[in-house]
């Protein structure tokens, strides 16, 4: 492909139509505001979450307040993999006339990881032209990109674009996010709504019906990720083992993983199997979640449940796995808590200590709460939260501790965003 192609706007100056018509994720306020800021943006997130649609929002904004459109160049390396110098080079050439650091220009480039050593060529372009914004994009975790934080530290900013949230998926479909109390008005749609959102978290999915929504999270993003982006990012050979791993990890939402369990049955060695699970994480198809232990600041690398990233990627049949992967998905919960016969579904750690515990039913009784409360006293905290699947919303108080019985389509309607 020819740079031009990848730009339209320098001939029709602006963005196609129907990704200008498309709703605006809630990460697009923040990338906005930070246009004229000197740093690196650099956006990450799972395949087909929307990172080229809001670079291309972006992009819009910068021609609706009068950015010379020639001053605004994007490029894919996922479509097509030159060396950047030479990109650059053809860019002055042929559009700009001149060179970069005599002009204030806007670099977009999609899916910069799959460019070799991409880290320090950015980092020279970021140093040799102070006028130039770089807007960057990647299907690689943080851990991933462990690295570039290193080489490109006080250059480069890290936004996490995640799948829709259940209130982003409202926003998608037009349907009013209902303030605190109008909930029981709109109760009956948001639980139909949310029986939907189960299986369409992507943008494109939106108004799919099941089957197609189904078939795309499987064929464009998780065979994609499985068949092409591991074996080429990694370098490895024995995808099957990453297929296998997938499977079960999506058959079974919340597994706690035993490595020599999984090593004895699948005929792989530990080391084998512990990075199958690790490329997966780092690819974003899974989240694995540890265990708290002793004084609540460390964790067991032991035990570790794992969850696909999103419900629409979980092949289970199961309500409680899927109910609880959904839970995880929009807190973005990073541990659980288990000792002996005590277990606690997820613990955020934020500004304070929040566990809650999800119970795919709607009577919620005191036999429910032994995990919450004792966690809650050995903590030595006094709240804690209960995510049913229906029922009223209300408080139960034992121990000292209050317990906040909520339904889960209040409790996601009322969810910070956690991008």
């Amino acid at each position: 492909m020819e740079i031009i192609d990848f730009n339209p706007w320098w001939e029709t100056g602006a963005i196609d139509r129907d990704t200008a018509s498309m709703k605006r994720r809630d990460l697009f306020p923040t990338l906005k505001e930070s246009l004229e800021a000197r740093f690196i943006e650099i956006i990450i997130g799972l395949r087909r979450v929307g990172k080229t649609v809001l670079m291309h929002q972006l992009i819009a904004h910068l021609l609706n307040n009068g950015i010379d459109a020639k001053r605004i160049f994007y490029y894919s390396f996922d479509i097509e993999r030159k060396d950047l110098n030479k990109v650059i080079s053809e860019y002055e050439a042929k559009i700009l006339h001149g060179k970069i650091k005599e002009k204030h220009v806007f670099l977009f480039f999609d899916e910069i990881h799959k460019l070799e050593d991409w880290e320090n060529k950015v980092k020279v372009l970021y140093d040799l032209n102070p006028g130039v914004k770089q807007i960057l994009s990647g299907s690689a975790s943080l851990n991933l990109m462990r690295r570039s934080r290193e080489s490109l530290a006080g250059r480069a900013k890290f936004h996490y674009l995640s799948p829709l949230s259940f209130k982003e998926f409202l926003e998608f479909r037009s349907e009013k996010i209902p303030e605190r109390e109008e909930f029981e008005i709109y109760r009956r749609k948001l639980e139909i709504m949310l029986a939907e959102f189960m299986y369409k978290g992507f943008p494109e999915t939106i108004d799919m019906e099941e089957h197609k929504a189904r078939e795309y999270v499987r064929e464009l993003i998780a065979e994609r990720i499985i068949y092409r982006d591991i074996p080429e990012t990694f370098r490895i050979e024995d995808f099957e083992i990453i297929r296998i791993l997938a499977d079960y990890i999506f058959k079974n939402p919340g597994i706690i993983l035993n490595i020599e369990s999984l090593s004895r049955d699948l005929g792989r060695h530990k080391k084998t199997i512990r990075n199958a699970l690790n490329y997966l994480e780092l690819s974003f198809l899974i989240k694995r979640v540890s265990n708290l232990r002793g004084s609540f600041l460390s964790t067991s690398r032991k035990n570790r449940k794992a969850y696909p990233l999103h419900p629409a990627l979980s092949l289970s049949k199961d309500e409680d796995m899927n109910l609880e992967c959904l839970v995880r998905s929009e807190t973005n919960a990073e541990y659980y808590w288990r000792k002996q016969n005590y277990e606690v579904d997820f613990v955020l750690k934020n500004e304070k200590v929040i566990p809650i515990e999800v119970k795919n039913k709607e009577r919620i009784n005191r036999r429910d709460l032994k995990g919450l409360l004792k966690f809650c006293s050995i903590a030595e905290i006094h709240e804690g939260f209960v995510v049913s699947r229906g029922g009223d919303e209300r408080s139960i108080e034992a121990d000292g501790v209050r317990i906040k019985i909520v339904p889960v389509s209040r409790f996601l309607s009322l969810q910070k965003n956690n991008d």
